[in-house]
């Protein structure tokens, strides 16, 4: 995660002090981060002092600058925050940040209005791919001849792509298993948009190495004329169930089972895990995980 503060200071600008409206803070930020942060506790403040900060004026013709955020105090209606620039990380030119839009969670219109929002992105790991060393096409070539790349090795081991239906206290028992393990969760909903439809946002925020699908109790169906109804999990679910078997193969996808779901029959040697009140389910889930390459 990281704090973005954009329309008090630009790079140009000498201080390192500034003062944010409090009804700005959390603006442009999933409802999920606020609910956690809506109150500025001394906890909070500590965690959010250890979350990086991008800054930059609104429309940021001159760019951006990375700092660690000192100190943040509260004054009527204001936030105070001191923070310390990070001089090694060079200034966001205007099309970098553009470049950058989508991973870091930006909408474009909030670049237009003054405000502090936390995001959820890792914005020092995507900082860091601006540094990595370009291949000549020649040797790239010569690389892709002689080394093939195995399943899921183009994917981010640092992530887990999560489906889910409308089971919230699932969702989050999973999200907090995956964060348990020093890993992020990627759950659609949380992310930009971008003017992506659905299907793009999908195809571009699965590119990790494990997908965990949980089929929980949230529809009904049966065979036509046939009144033995059972519990299913919501279309959405089943279909990207399919297309990460597609994209990562069914090594790198798990199926949690929660409750008497019925599941799809025409999908063979697809992993599926019963989420049980115990927790073995987590056990099972390391298994995989390591099975996959992640280092947990």
């Amino acid at each position: 995660m990281y704090n973005l503060i954009i329309g008090y200071i630009g790079p140009n600008d000498p201080e390192n002090e500034i003062t944010v409206s409090a009804s700005r803070f959390l603006e442009y930020t999933d409802s999920e981060t606020q609910m956690r942060f809506r109150n500025l506790s001394a906890e909070n403040v500590g965690e959010i002092k250890g979350f990086p900060a991008l800054l930059m004026q609104e429309q940021y013709e001159d760019g951006a600058f990375v700092a660690t955020i000192t100190n943040i105090t509260r004054s009527n209606y204001d936030y105070r925050i001191r923070f310390e620039r990070d001089t090694d990380v060079e200034v966001l030119t205007p099309q970098e940040i553009e470049d950058l839009t989508l991973e870091l969670c930006i909408e474009s219109f909030e670049f237009h209005r003054t405000h502090w929002a936390v995001k959820r992105a890792d914005l020092r790991k995507l900082l860091a791919s601006r540094q990595t060393p370009v291949v000549p096409e020649a040797e790239a070539e010569f690389a892709f001849e002689n080394k093939p790349a195995e399943a899921g090795e183009q994917f981010n081991k640092n992530q887990v792509f999560i489906v889910h239906g409308h089971d919230e206290y699932a969702k989050n028992d999973v999200k907090a298993y995956v964060e348990s393990k020093g890993l992020e969760p990627i759950i659609l909903h949380l992310q930009a948009s971008g003017g992506r439809t659905i299907i793009e946002k999908i195809d571009h925020y699965s590119n990790v190495g494990f997908g965990i699908v949980l089929y929980t109790e949230c529809d009904v169906g049966a065979k036509r004329d046939s009144l033995s109804y059972k519990w299913r999990a919501r279309q959405n679910v089943v279909f990207e169930h399919g297309y990460l078997i597609a994209k990562l193969s069914r090594q790198r996808v798990a199926a949690l089972v929660k409750g008497s779901v019925e599941t799809p029959n025409d999908i063979s040697g697809v992993v599926y895990v019963s989420m049980d009140a115990a927790g073995s389910w987590k056990d099972e889930l390391d298994t995989e995980l390591r099975s996959a390459g992640y280092a947990i």
